[in-house]
């Protein structure tokens, strides 16, 4: 028995590993219990606890909402462990595991993660859009998320760290490349590289656009900044990304009146606030 065992609950345990995988047999291997066994001990703390952890949608495992509570917990319960046991034995900080989008990772929060490790933090990095990036810090597996435009619920702690001017990305010989800044009427007729419909960014540009009756084309459909910015530099067409998107020799990069700044927030679960102090810290004010 090591010194997590003595720290958690038997039950609390093998309930966080089977809440990451919502899979009886994973979670029973990586425990290196037998799946009948791990049942047993499910069924016994929903028992205690007085309510469903999980329930069937044919073949997929859910969590219910008490269940969600309980594998939130209980991943708390056991990332504490590991940083007390590692202060025990004088080692670094606790790794630090951060929730968000290619474009935030890559233009917004690159240079704070780069700091923060030159301090010998552990980051562990998980890719993911808005919605999944929130649910994994509800669910537990994530410490921090960096989510764009609206702030995150009431559920966690959020703070804005920055807010980007949209501009408008184009070839550099392009009339409206030497303007200081464009109207979204100057817009009309342009073939535009958006992202797929359904994404926040192409339904408030969507919505921006028609209230200001322009007329313009689908050049091109991708996802994420960089591919929009690699595909206006094809010259497939021209573009609306947020200002801090680095861009390649021969595009500019003209800011569009009319278009709301894109605010970006880090949020946490109160439990973790210890956890992210740091890298809050290096996020400073808003910019």
């Amino acid at each position: 028995m090591d010194g997590r065992d003595l720290l958690e609950a038997d039950a609390l345990r093998s309930f966080a590993v089977f809440a990451e995988h919502r899979n009886f047999t994973t979670a029973a291997r990586e425990l290196h219990i037998s799946q009948p066994s791990l049942h047993v001990k499910i069924r016994k703390l929903a028992t205690a606890l007085g309510v469903e952890l999980y329930e069937r949608d044919g073949r997929r495992l859910t969590l219910t909402a008490a269940g969600d509570r309980l594998a939130a917990y209980a991943l708390d319960s056991r990332r504490r462990a590991e940083e007390f046991l590692r202060e025990l034995d004088h080692e670094s900080a606790p790794t630090l595991t951060i929730a968000a989008g290619r474009g935030a990772l890559r233009w917004v929060i690159g240079e704070s993660i780069e700091r923060i490790g030159r301090q010998g933090r552990r980051v562990h990095v998980i890719t993911a859009d808005r919605d999944a990036a929130l649910a994994a810090v509800t669910s537990g597996r994530a410490d921090l998320a960096v989510v764009a435009h609206d702030p995150p619920g009431r559920q966690v702690e959020a703070r804005q760290i920055a807010a980007y001017r949209q501009v408008l990305v184009l070839g550099a010989e392009h009339p409206l490349a030497t303007r200081r800044q464009v109207r979204l009427g100057d817009l009309d007729g342009l073939d535009l590289v958006v992202p797929p419909a359904g994404r926040p960014h192409r339904r408030a540009l969507d919505r921006a656009l028609h209230d200001a009756g322009v007329r313009w084309q689908v050049a091109a459909e991708v996802d994420g900044w960089d591919l929009l910015v690699h595909l206006a530099a094809l010259g497939v067409g021209a573009t609306v990304v947020n200002g801090c998107v680095g861009l390649p020799d021969g595009l500019r990069a003209v800011p569009i009146h009319g278009l709301p700044e894109v605010r970006y927030w880090a949020t946490w679960r109160p439990a973790r606030r210890p956890v992210v102090r740091d890298l809050l810290d290096q996020f400073g004010t808003d910019r």
